[in-house]
């Protein structure tokens, strides 16, 4: 119909998006409502509200033409499962355009902030902490940041928690009377903990290659270690995330771990071996930054940990699929309640199905493939061991 497909990904962002609540009943599993024209007249009550600002950012444009150049083959050629993978391929560069020139907002690393520290009490001054190394790692990356994070970053830090507590998603605790030097502190509300993984997962891209170095360095439980120990792990990580995360297609995982380390190093968190090549040491402070970007991942574990188990308990021929996310959802409130998981977040719909898609793929179908499900029980378990 045309000579060439011309795709241009735009990124549109915001510092607070109108439809919070639809979104987060969609992350929860519920059906996304068709918009309708009531909903333009109904919204006009948002107009008197102050939702920050609106970021848009457009990427070099994608020619199809360039792409099958480059693929070395043109569309008529293919068969069925060739296209299925140069379409899959240009999915992924399409939302790695997208995730390159995502805007990072104050909300969304003091959201990431608040849910990567491991208590749900905080100070203000222990939240600043975690969000200046997130941004130190941004800087090496070349990750674009609003403009009110760079030339004020105090300030916005303060205004992205003070619309997270007007709006109870976190609860600023109270101080004594006549108490001005006390550092604030916060509380998360724990039933709002899914509005927050919301703006977290707006920048969460940009922390995904950290999160899998990183998560593998604590992994290894030693301060010494060499580049090479991390690759097969990495691997593994990317593969078990295929369905949450999309990776850049023409990188490696040596390049994504080199890259990584360069940036730890530039932050202190690592440091080169004075004779060994390849082998780094990890320092006392850099062990506590390490788990600020594992703990990216953390969500996912639970969620995974939930589903894998409910498949090494019922036979793949005893539920439909609707049986089994049902079971899958009952499971993951027991394990919660009974502290076995710790994030209310990984209680996700979404999140699940994704984990479901994923472990069929693996040949885990039910009870009866255990043995292939125990080898991803026991990673998890041990990934989520050393987030403790």
């Amino acid at each position: 119909a045309c000579e060439d497909m011309i795709f241009v990904p735009v990124y549109i962002g915001y510092d607070r998006v109108l439809e919070e609540s639809a979104y987060v009943h969609e992350l929860e599993g519920g059906q996304k409502e068709p918009e309708n024209i009531s909903q333009v007249f109904r919204a006009r009550k948002f107009l008197k509200k102050r939702f920050g600002k609106i970021y848009i950012q457009f990427h070099d444009p994608l020619s199809l033409n360039q792409l099958l150049e480059q693929h070395g083959m043109g569309l008529q050629a293919m068969n069925s499962k060739e296209k299925n993978t140069f379409c899959r391929n240009l999915g992924f560069r399409v939302i790695n355009a997208i995730n390159k020139t995502t805007v990072v907002t104050a909300h969304g690393l003091c959201a990431s902030a608040i849910l990567n520290t491991p208590k749900t009490r905080f100070t203000y001054g222990h939240l600043k902490f975690i969000v200046e190394t997130y941004m130190t790692y941004l800087n090496t990356q070349g990750g674009k940041m609003a403009d009110t994070l760079l030339m004020n970053p105090d300030y916005a830090i303060e205004n992205a928690l003070d619309s997270y507590v007007q709006r109870k998603l976190i609860e600023a605790l109270p101080k004594e009377k006549d108490d001005t030097e006390t550092i604030p502190e916060y509380n998360v509300n724990d039933n709002q903990r899914i509005n927050l993984e919301y703006y977290k997962n707006n920048c969460i891209s940009f922390f995904i290659p950290a999160a899998f170095t990183a998560m593998e360095i604590l992994k290894l439980d030693a301060f010494q270690f060499s580049a090479p120990q991390l690759h097969a792990g990495y691997k593994f990580l990317q593969h078990m995330f295929k369905n949450e995360f999309a990776y850049d297609v023409n990188l490696t995982t040596e390049y994504h771990v080199r890259k990584t380390i360069k940036a730890f190093i530039d932050d202190a968190i690592l440091m080169p071996h004075q004779t060994l090549p390849d082998t780094y040491n990890v320092t006392s402070a850099g062990f506590r930054k390490l788990k600020f970007f594992a703990n990216f991942l953390k969500t996912y574990f639970e969620s995974y940990l939930i589903v894998i188990t409910v498949f090494m308990v019922y036979s793949k021929d005893g539920l439909d699929a609707k049986e089994r996310m049902k079971h899958i959802e009952n499971r993951g409130r027991r394990m919660y309640k009974r502290e076995e998981i710790e994030r209310r977040e990984s209680l996700s719909k979404l999140t699940y199905q994704n984990a479901v898609d994923f472990f069929l793929s693996q040949g885990v179908r039910g009870s009866d493939d255990n043995k292939r499900a125990t080898v991803y029980l026991d990673a998890v378990q041990e990934y989520l061991n050393r987030l403790q």
